[in-house]
């Protein structure tokens, strides 16, 4: 791997470069979405507890106090329990389309970098054969394979870090959509069951008055 690295001269930098912005978009992504991620049944099991003892204002809190986009879902929903349950369905799909761009900052800019690393590879690769073929027409006289195939091993070893790097980053991207996917999962399914045991509570309240 070393002689490989060494062979491709100054096109170390830019796979170098591709790959440590890679790796810090993947790391700063992959724990923004850890962090946010909750197990929304016992979480909506504790606001539901809370607001059949009639503490709303308890739930809201811990809410926020909670990080995550589910529960600044039901925070909103929260806030506007009284309201009717198309209304509360609005104001989530509202606020849902604003944490969607936020869940998914950086997670394309993986998939835009696994296109680019082979086409780099790609370039490198026609960099060493012409760099080669240069240096044979120089010569002017019979050569032998030993003059032209470092340019070889340098065009191929280019462009298998190109597909090196291309595998790596589409890894890394399908891993983070996984995870968003999970996530949006667990937001629909937080934002009907709040909908429905707040529409319920609400009913419950009208009939016995």
């Amino acid at each position: 791997m070393v002689q490989i690295i060494s062979s491709i001269e100054w096109f170390f930098f830019p796979f170098g470069i591709l790959l440590v912005v890679g790796i810090v978009f993947f790391l700063e992504r992959a724990l923004f979405l850890h962090k946010g991620q909750i197990r929304p049944e016992n979480f909506l099991t504790g606001l539901q507890a809370l607001l059949k003892k009639g503490r709303r204002m308890e739930a809201i809190t811990l809410c926020e106090e909670t990080p995550g986009s589910v529960a600044r879902l039901m925070k909103i929903a929260l806030i506007h329990a009284s309201e009717s349950q198309n209304f509360i369905l609005d104001e989530l799909r509202r606020n849902a389309l604003l944490e969607l761009p936020l869940l998914r900052k950086r997670i394309e800019s993986l998939r835009f970098m696994a296109q680019l690393a082979p086409v780099v590879g790609l370039i490198g690769s026609v960099f060493y054969l012409l760099k080669g073929f240069w240096n044979l027409g120089a010569l002017q006289a019979y050569t032998s394979l030993t003059s032209f195939s470092p340019y070889i091993t340098s065009a191929l070893s280019v462009t298998l870090i190109g597909f090196i790097e291309m595998f790596l980053f589409y890894l890394a991207y399908h891993f983070l959509k996984g995870r968003l996917r999970a996530l949006i999962f667990d937001m629909e399914w937080s934002a009907k069951e709040i909908v429905v045991f707040l529409s319920r509570t609400q009913q419950k309240s009208d009939e016995s008055k």
